[in-house]
């Protein structure tokens, strides 16, 4: 597919728009297909899902009979609303033209309410099921026995998988692990951007997935490689970012994948523009502006002590020590309890991020940026 802004901000458009992540890729797919479950950690919007589908597309580049899913489960609240994603995902996705859908749906969906529509493109079926609670095993089991009996080749991503630790159900996680691990045809990537969650659910003893697959982690693609494939975008409209200004927008978002990708897609909507720090000044300016709204309606809806530590972190760029007192002093901030205590609150609602060197940062990097200006 031919896009006509080469720096697509969501979604997966092939290789070609897809930047670096060639050890990462290799890794993954040699894994999979030497019969490896794969645990992928990395943070939101560093490219973790455009990496998954960037597997997948390379997966089947070799081969054509493998059939990959990708389902991110981060909207659901109960095992039941995953099932239904699966299935929704999976089932009637490995027949053929010449079998019988009704045998199929008779075999295998007997718990589920399936609609049946066709695709407008290719006139095949299409599913949408509805799951009742207390059939959601069954179901479940049903889905991957399908799996199993097409005897096909599959690969199921769930995306955000760190939500099972949420649902109410008791023992979900186990019952997933006791259905998958005697189905020799498929296989998973556990994905997810909590990671301290994910880490405990794939590397704690006490946990039914402890020593299931294999953990990865990604980190920011390389500014070099990066400027590089954006220069060859550039290149086609007669101009060119030179290192040191992408090294400056790169180092703005902290090297984030979605973020640079935002700023890259506006810088080239202005063909005739020099690619200089102002351009890329006015292109985050512009976004910011764009988000003002939104952003000052999360901001009025912190408390008074949240919305001085957001601020001190924004400030700061990156903090170690929330608590020291230095940095209390700092930036004035209440009593080291206190700090604490609104620093689990952004934390729970995902305002602030925990590096795995235990280092704290707001979350969303714009969002950081406009906290910087608004303080001044």
């Amino acid at each position: 597919m031919k896009l006509e802004n080469p720096f697509p901000e969501y979604g997966y458009f092939g290789p070609e728009y897809f930047c670096d992540r060639e050890k990462e890729t290799e890794a993954m797919v040699e894994a999979l297909k030497n019969g490896s479950n794969v645990t992928l950690m990395a943070p939101r919007r560093i490219g973790k899902t455009g990496l998954i589908h960037h597997v997948f597309q390379q997966m089947k580049a070799r081969d054509k009979s493998v059939q990959c899913f990708y389902v991110d489960v981060f909207p659901t609240k109960t095992f039941s609303q995953m099932v239904q994603f699966i299935a929704s995902a999976v089932m009637g996705k490995l027949d053929s033209p010449s079998k019988s859908l009704k045998r199929k749906l008779d075999k295998f969906v007997a718990a589920l309410r399936p609609t049946v529509t066709p695709d407008p493109l290719t006139g095949m079926p299409t599913f949408s099921f509805s799951v009742e609670p207390d059939n959601a095993r069954e179901t479940l089991s049903q889905v991957f026995e399908y799996m199993k009996e097409s005897a096909q080749q599959c690969y199921l991503a769930i995306d955000e998988f760190q939500q099972v630790s949420y649902y109410s159900e008791v023992g979900a996680d186990a019952y997933i692990r006791s259905i998958i691990q005697f189905i020799p045809n498929v296989h998973l990537i556990f994905s997810g951007s909590q990671q301290h969650l994910l880490a405990e659910m794939f590397m704690s003893p006490k946990h039914p997935f402890f020593n299931s697959s294999q953990i990865m982690t990604i980190k920011e693609i390389d500014r070099e490689k990066y400027a590089a494939f954006a220069n060859s975008f550039f290149k086609k409209q007669g101009r060119e970012m030179p290192q040191e200004i992408f090294d400056y927008l790169y180092n703005l978002v902290d090297g984030q994948t979605w973020y640079i990708q935002k700023i890259l897609n506006r810088l080239y909507r202005s063909p005739k523009e020099d690619l200089c720090q102002a351009a890329v000044n006015r292109a985050v300016n512009d976004i910011l502006s764009e988000q003002e709204i939104n952003y000052q309606n999360n901001y009025h809806l912190l408390t008074e002590n949240q919305a001085l530590l957001l601020s001190a972190i924004a400030h700061q760029g990156i903090v170690s020590a929330p608590t020291a007192l230095d940095f209390i002093m700092r930036y004035r901030l209440p009593a080291p309890s206190s700090v604490r205590q609104a620093l689990k609150s952004l934390q729970d609602k995902e305002y602030v991020y925990q590096t795995p060197n235990g280092d704290y940062l707001v979350y969303d990097r714009f969002f950081a940026l406009w906290l910087r200006r608004l303080q001044g």
